[in-house]
């Protein structure tokens, strides 16, 4: 019999249909084993032809275990729902792919917390370019994995930005996972493959980027992270999709604000004005993820211990005696006084004066 981690990767080939068909038939005959044990005659009549020559063209374990042998030989790998590293935000999601075809770091995947992804216009201006570098930079310094799809303009310049800075991203392609698109950045894909990221796509090997298989791609962008954040879109640009993907799944819209004459910016200040984030620096989007910044370094405060969280949130701007911290807290005097210590090493707290604390 056949092990279910060769029955993922079959249903992986079958790349001539998009991900909605290859579920709709997989629940048709009882899951993905179903549709691989289901008689040939079953499927025939109850196929179209285009789905039967789809479904039966690979479906031999030889076949699959030479596609996997392809896979190798190319230094590809692939994660599935229950696999060590399939990304975890990917479950909360509607419709989570059922296989993502990966090369490079795949540990990656598996520890994207907090992650955001950037996108926009891909004829991107000198300010869209700017904004997206010095963001994307900021918030992968601070440790956040950056999201994109590696397309032309904001996409490259994110991805870029994050490797600049030995900071992790993952591109997300609308093509075969060895087909880099567009080729005028494949330098971004060895980059990344090489440079400690991944690179993700629901297609194998050798499939062509239509434009039918973006939008799937997008949901895959938006459902990896926490947030999306949409740097220069027109009105009716691609971008919006990923965005309004990203609301349907319950996650975070931001959006860089442009000129109002500027109608490369309309898509993004339109977010604003229907309650997206307005982000004008790093710092924004890292406040909201719990990022702190002190001293140009930066803290994750969802990283902190239950017990630092308490005291950290009863320390105020103003000093306070550590009697006033330890009863607001519910601790005793060395609890508090050894957390204190703690978070003063984390440049969070100072003390003023003897038993006299404030914010850092």
């Amino acid at each position: 019999m056949i092990d279910d981690e060769l029955l993922y990767l079959w249903y992986g080939m079958m790349n001539r249909m998009v991900h909605t068909q290859k579920i709709e038939l997989a629940f048709r005959f009882g899951g993905i084993r179903g549709l691989w044990e289901t008689s040939e005659k079953v499927l025939q009549e109850s196929l179209t032809k285009k789905q039967f020559e789809t479904v039966m063209e690979n479906r031999t374990e030889h076949a699959v275990l030479e596609y996997r042998n392809r896979l190798e030989a190319g230094h590809i790998t692939y994660v599935y729902p229950g696999h060590d590293c399939y990304p975890g935000k990917l479950y909360d999601i509607p419709d989570p792919p059922m296989l993502l075809f990966a090369a490079g770091d795949i540990n990656v995947l598996k520890d994207m917390a907090p992650a955001v992804a950037v996108v926009g216009a891909r004829k991107a201006s000198v300010y869209g370019r700017t904004m997206a570098d010095r963001i994307s930079a900021d918030v992968s310094a601070a440790g956040v994995t950056i999201v994109s799809g590696m397309a032309l303009g904001i996409d490259g310049t994110a991805h870029r930005a994050a490797l600049s800075g030995g900071g992790k991203t993952v591109a997300v392609l609308g093509s075969g996972i060895n087909v880099p698109y567009p080729r005028e950045n494949y330098d971004i894909y060895r980059s990344i493959v090489n440079g400690g990221g991944v690179v993700v796509s629901e297609s194998g090997l050798d499939v062509a980027p239509e434009a039918f298989r973006f939008p799937y791609r997008n949901r895959i962008i938006s459902g990896m992270s926490d947030g999306v954040l949409v740097v220069e879109a027109r009105e009716k640009s691609g971008s919006l999709i990923t965005a309004d993907q990203a609301l349907e799944q319950g996650r975070d819209v931001y959006a860089v604000p442009g000129r109002v004459t500027d109608t490369g910016s309309a898509g993004c200040n339109n977010l604003i004005k229907m309650g997206a984030m307005c982000v004008t620096s790093s710092e924004d989007i890292l406040e909201e993820l719990g990022i702190q910044t002190v001293k140009g370094q930066f803290l994750n405060k969802k990283l902190l211990a239950p017990a630092e969280k308490k005291v950290y949130s009863c320390v105020r701007l103003e000093s306070r005696h550590i009697d006033d911290i330890c009863f607001e807290a519910g601790m005793t005097v060395s609890e508090t006084a050894q957390i204190l210590f703690e978070l003063e090493k984390k440049r969070l707290v100072k003390q003023l004066v003897r038993n006299y604390y404030c914010r850092a």
